[in-house]
């Protein structure tokens, strides 16, 4: 009887979780987009955990990998903003296709390359190719009911990150071919960031299936002075800040424990595969947290814990204590994304979602242009710790002025 209740209990909690991600509706549409998701979502926890060491296997330094890496951010800043504008305009299927396009040329181009420009201009093309995502967010936005937005951005961050803990299991794949076929270190990285590359592509193709028969409330010219500027610049501020305060030291991440504690690929590969779990499941819980506590104030509260374990991290003697930090960090800091992405996506009128989005991806990714290239040079000049001494208390101050800066913002 005993055990019947236990059973029962977790029956319980299990379909009040699945609740708590699943709208009411789930299209067609919808499923196809987020099996999109979930190759991204796989094909990026492959490169996030061999791509830096793949960079470093050729003799790249902290502050080379960030140089490299501003090409990426630099792009999406360049092209979010006309992206969002001909989207609202002419609608997201075409951007959609040239997303695919300038991700096929940029893998290409990095598979090919071995020099710091080869390198940048792949990454150029990048970023190219992430200012056209920006109108996945907004189309995303269109399958749903608005009342289900934190449900439905809740799920796919479930589906993404799942899917991206899955790829983070790639990076055990290296030490296995150099082990059992004897390849070098840069020959076992390049096949498995091929397959990994196929499968970036293959997203696209779902994305597209999902916008047959769409019909799009579009803009009938083009104007960037928005209805909702103001909650589009206070948002803008907010993922501006998170992400250069993060991106200090986890922009470099892999680098770091590679250079402190002598991390492989596999073990790196299996810290993001637990983190990124850890992840999809706080996404998941995100709107039944919020729903007791409120967006705001859910989003503050997350962020502050998780300053406490970035702090932590740098004072932590081996690899296995600071991967404990780093998980509770995780599981504290990104409960907060789907919950702003929703109440964002609900505060902005759909004609001009997609430009609205754009303003917010520049802001993300001009932390992104910043942050690795900021890290790479306190690595080098400062100390080795000092970017994750800084983020924790830039952290800090940031989850106090959460709820200032968008207390208009809530529902």
């Amino acid at each position: 009887m005993a055990s019947q209740g236990y059973e029962s209990a977790i029956s319980r909690r299990l379909r009040g979780f699945a609740q708590s991600v699943m709208p009411s509706q789930l299209s067609p549409a919808s499923k196809l987009f987020l099996a999109g998701g979930a190759l991204n979502g796989f094909s990026n926890g492959v490169f996030n955990s061999i791509l830096q060491l793949y960079l470093v296997s050729q003799g790249f330094s902290a502050l080379s990998l960030g140089k490299v890496f501003l090409f990426n951010p630099l792009a999406s800043v360049l092209f979010s903003i006309p992206v969002g504008l001909l989207a609202d305009r002419y609608g997201k299927r075409p951007f959609i296709v040239l997303g695919m396009v300038f991700a096929s040329v940029g893998i290409g181009g990095f598979l090919l390359s071995q020099t710091l420009s080869g390198y940048a201009v792949s990454f150029f093309l990048f970023g190219v190719c992430n200012a056209t995502f920006t109108v996945l967010a907004p189309l995303y936005t269109g399958f749903h009911r608005r009342e289900d937005l934190d449900k439905a951005f809740g799920l796919y961050g479930l589906v993404n990150l799942f899917a991206m803990s899955l790829g983070n299991l790639g990076g055990t794949i290296p030490p296995l071919l150099i082990r059992e076929l004897g390849l070098t270190e840069y020959l076992a990285y390049r096949q498995v960031l091929l397959v990994a590359s196929t499968l970036f592509i293959a997203q696209y193709f779902f994305y597209l299936a999902s916008t047959r028969g769409l019909a799009e409330t579009r803009n009938k010219g083009f104007q960037l002075r928005l209805q909702s500027w103001r909650t589009v610049l206070e948002f803008c501020f907010i993922f501006f800040a998170i992400n250069l305060v993060g991106g200090i030291f986890f922009g470099l991440f892999p680098y770091y424990v590679h250079s402190k504690f002598g991390v492989s690929s596999g073990e790196l590969g299996s810290l993001f595969f637990l983190s990124n779990f850890t992840m999809a499941l706080s996404n998941g819980l995100a709107s039944m947290v919020s729903s007791k506590l409120g967006t705001i104030k859910s989003a503050a509260l997350g962020i502050g814990l998780s300053s406490l374990f970035f702090f932590l991290m740098p004072l932590s003697p081996s690899f296995q204590i600071l991967a404990v930090f780093y998980l509770a960090r995780t599981a504290t800091r990104f409960m907060s994304d789907p919950l702003l992405t929703s109440i964002f996506m609900r505060s902005v009128g759909k004609e001009e979602l997609s430009t609205a989005n754009s303003m917010r991806t520049i802001s993300m990714n001009l932390a992104g242009m910043f942050s690795p290239w900021l890290g790479g040079l306190l690595m080098e000049q400062v100390s080795l710790d000092a970017p994750a001494f800084i983020g924790a208390g830039l952290t800090l101050i940031l989850s106090l002025i959460y709820p200032l800066v968008l207390r208009d913002g809530e529902d």
